[in-house]
């Protein structure tokens, strides 16, 4: 319930709890939320404040109305700023969800002309080939496939990757420090195969993200990301 004694104002206590629901999962994606009257009588509020709160709700992109129909819970947006080395995973906890990985294939391949070239090694070197599913709070956001010249990580496993992630594999398992990479991104469409796996339909609105990673000067990974448009955002600060 909301406290009347609080200096927090009621509309900012009822937005809290309301994006509490969302983010454990009590009020899912798609759910259509109480009405506005029916929030009045939960909290025993006046109906200025449910519509404040249901305003910066809507604004902040936690949910979405739909004219003559109501407000339904909207799918979240993760923000990514353009202005240092990330991972993934670290910043979908910061943004207060649960990061997660399925492993769709784990092999070894002979590197092509294109892959050895951004991995700077002779065509058909050993290159590891993974494909992965990245979701946040089970969601699918993201297909990833990354090419790792095997002589940097030879005693990488696909449980480990898993399990720990990439980066940290680089680290615990191989000794490499990832500490350096290049960035492109563009708007593309879905194909039928990355459309089924992100849950979305063919053709939809994504983002293809295109990575070199390096350690110590040496390119270690090169990573093609298609990820959904309708959930990631990119933020650039220019000073």
């Amino acid at each position: 319930m909301l406290d009347e004694k609080s200096p927090i104002s009621l509309y900012y206590q009822l937005k809290d709890i309301i994006i509490n629901k969302i983010k454990t999962d009590e009020w899912p994606v798609g759910m259509k939320i109480p009405t506005e009257r029916e929030l009045c009588e939960m909290f025993n509020i006046s109906r200025m404040t449910v519509r404040q709160a249901l305003k910066e709700l809507e604004n902040e992109g936690y949910v979405h109305r739909k004219q003559g129909k109501g407000t339904y819970v909207a799918t979240l947006k993760y923000e990514q700023r353009l202005d240092g080395f990330y991972s993934f995973s670290e910043e979908i906890r910061k943004l207060g969800a649960i990061p997660s990985t399925n492993i769709i294939y784990f092999q070894i391949l002979e590197s092509n002309e294109s892959i050895s070239q951004i991995l700077s090694i002779d065509q058909g070197s050993d290159v590891f080939s993974i494909k992965r599913l990245r979701l946040a709070n089970k969601e699918p956001f993201a297909v990833e496939t990354s090419y790792i010249p095997c002589d940097v990580a030879k005693q990488l496993t696909r449980d480990y990757v898993e399990r720990y992630g990439l980066y940290n594999s680089f680290k615990d398992i191989c000794g490499v420090v990832p500490d350096e990479a290049d960035e492109t991104f563009g708007a593309v469409l879905t194909d039928p195969e990355v459309s089924l796996y992100l849950k979305v339909k063919n053709h939809s609105a994504a983002l293809m993200l295109e990575r070199t990673t390096k350690s110590q000067g040496k390119v270690i990974e090169y990573c093609m990301s298609i990820i959904r448009g309708d959930m990631y955002k990119y933020k650039v600060a220019l000073r």
